[in-house]
């Protein structure tokens, strides 16, 4: 068997949705994606390809709808993590907004990661265990 689709298999392809927010999960989010662990997980351009979808950011009414639908479009097999304290509708900035809760409120997550912002290693060690 070709060694290149053994390695293809064991990627996972990673969809990030940006949500409202500093981006300082966001930043975390596309390291780890680009630089920091490539052979494991790998950023794919569609939410119909992905088998993890990574919300950061606040849901802010005015987001909600959409991020809703780009979660709608991935396959049914997905998995969906929430980084960051914003995304799980808490921390500074969601008090600022006047936010109260998160995503987690309108789907259910696979892999929440708390944090403001989110540490690489807790990020990767999620990230694994969510792809085994």
């Amino acid at each position: 068997m070709n060694p290149f689709a053994l390695l293809w298999r064991r990627q996972l392809s990673v969809f990030h949705i940006r949500m409202a927010g500093c981006g300082g999960c966001g930043e975390v989010v596309d390291d780890m994606l680009r630089d920091g662990w490539p052979a494991i997980a790998l950023e794919c351009s569609s939410p119909r390809h992905a088998g993890l979808v990574v919300v950061t950011g606040c849901w802010t009414p005015e987001l909600g709808g959409a991020g809703l639908e780009v979660i709608a479009q991935a396959p049914s097999t997905r998995r969906l993590a929430l980084v960051g304290d914003c995304a799980l509708g808490r921390g500074f900035i969601a008090e600022v907004l006047g936010l109260a809760g998160g995503v987690g409120e309108r789907v259910t997550p696979d892999l929440l990661v708390p944090g403001c912002p989110v540490s690489f290693e807790s990020l990767v060690e999620g990230v694994r265990d969510v792809a085994s």
